[in-house]
C-alpha cells in the first residue's frame, strides 16, 4: 500500500469525481483511475460504486476512509518532524558503544542519523556495558548501548532486540558437557570476564541461583579471544550464540545443552535529557534501523 494511492482514494472520496480529483492531484484521469483500481485490487475489496453521476463510496469505502485519512495525516506529520529535525539539530553527540559494530548496527544507525541531521558531530566511546553505563551516569556520554536488564529510575531504556548466550566449550569436552549437571559444570575451568560486562553478570547469576561457585582460570575481555581459548581447550565460556556459531558449525567447539539465556540489547539515555532535539534525532534513527519487534532475535 503506497501513500499516493491513499491520497488518490481520499481525493476521489471527497470530490466524487475523477475530473475534480485528478485536477487536485495534478494527474490525468486515466492515471488516477488506474491508481484507484490498483488500490482496490491490493485491498481485495471495491471501495466505490461507479454511477453515471460519479464515484460514490460504498460501505467498505466508508469504513476505510477514516483510517486512510489518519494514515496520510500521520505520514505528513512524520515528514514535518523529520524536516524540523534536519534543520534544527546540530552539535556534538557522545555515544557509548559495546561489543562489535555489526551487532549494534553502528554503521546504519549513524548513516540514518546523519541523513536527517547532517550537522551532528558524533564521538564514540567504546567499552563494556557497565563501563559505558557509568559514563552515561557521569554525563560523559549522551547515550549508550547496553546488554542486560537494567532497572534505574534515572535511565530510559529503549530495547532494540535480544541476544542469546550459551555455554561453549572445547570440542574435546563434548562427552563431558553433554552429560554434565550444574555442579559438574561449575567445577570445570571457566573464563572470567570483566566485572560490569554482560557475561560476568549472567554467569554469576546463573550459578548463584543454584548455590554454586564456579572456578575461573583466565580473564578475557574480547569475544574473539574467548573463541580462541575455547578452541584450544583452555576453558569454558558464556558467549553470544551467534558469535560462537562459526566455531560450532566447524566442529571446533560444542554447546552445553542446559542453558540458553536471553539478554536484551538496549539504547540508554538519561530521562532528564529525554526531550532534547539531539536525543530525539538519535531515537528516530534507531527506530529506522531496528525492527519494531524489540523481542526479535538480532
Amino acid at each position: 500500500m503506497e501513500l499516493h494511492q491513499l491520497r488518490s482514494f481520499l481525493a476521489v472520496a471527497r470530490t466524487g469525481q475523477l475530473v475534480r480529483a485528478s485536477e487536485q492531484l495534478h494527474l490525468t484521469q486515466s492515471a488516477l483511475s488506474k491508481q484507484i483500481k490498483n488500490f482496490e485490487d491490493e485491498l481485495g475489496v471495491l471501495l466505490f460504486d461507479r454511477t453515471p453521476a460519479g464515484m460514490v463510496l460504498n460501505s467498505a469505502g466508508r469504513r476505510l476512509l477514516p483510517l486512510a485519512a489518519q494514515t496520510v495525516e500521520s505520514a505528513q506529520e512524520m515528514a514535518a518532524i523529520a524536516a524540523s529535525i534536519r534543520g534544527a539539530v546540530s552539535g556534538a553527540l557522545r555515544l557509548g558503544t559495546i561489543i562489535d559494530p555489526e551487532s549494534i548496527r553502528l554503521g546504519p544507525l549513524l548513516a540514518a542519523l546523519l541523513e536527517f541531521s547532517p550537522h551532528v558531530d558524533v564521538s564514540l566511546f567504546h567499552g563494556i556495558s557497565g563501563g559505558v553505563l557509568q559514563l552515561l551516569k557521569e554525563k560523559q556520554v549522551d547515550a549508550c548501548f547496553y546488554l542486560g536488564t537494567l532497572k534505574d529510575t534515572e535511565v530510559s531504556v529503549k530495547q532494540l532486540g535480544l541476544e542469546h548466550y550459551v555455554v561453549v566449550g572445547p570440542a574435546a569436552w563434548k562427552a563431558r558437557l553433554e552429560n554434565a549437571n550444574w555442579a559438574e559444570l561449575a567445577a570445570m575451568p571457566w573464563m572470567a570476564t570483566p566485572r560490569g560486562s554482560s557475561q560476568h553478570g549472567l554467569v554469576d547469576q546463573m550459578f548463584a541461583e543454584r548455590g554454586l561457585v564456579y572456578r575461573t582460570v583466565v580473564e578475557v575481555d574480547q569475544e574473539a579471544s574467548m573463541v580462541e581459548l575455547i578452541q584450544t581447550g583452555v576453558a569454558l565460556g558464556l558467549m553470544r550464540e551467534r558469535i560462537a556459531l562459526p566455531a560450532l558449525q566447524s566442529g571446533q567447539a560444542v554447546v552445553w545443552p542446559g542453558a540458553r539465556l536471553p539478554c536484551p540489547l538496549s539504547l540508554l539515555h538519561l530521562r532528564a535529557n529525554e526531550d532534547t532535539a539531539m536525543l530525539q534525532a538519535l531515537l528516530a534513527a534507531a527506530q529506522a534501523v531496528w525492527p519494531a519487534d524489540a523481542d526479535a532475535p538480532l
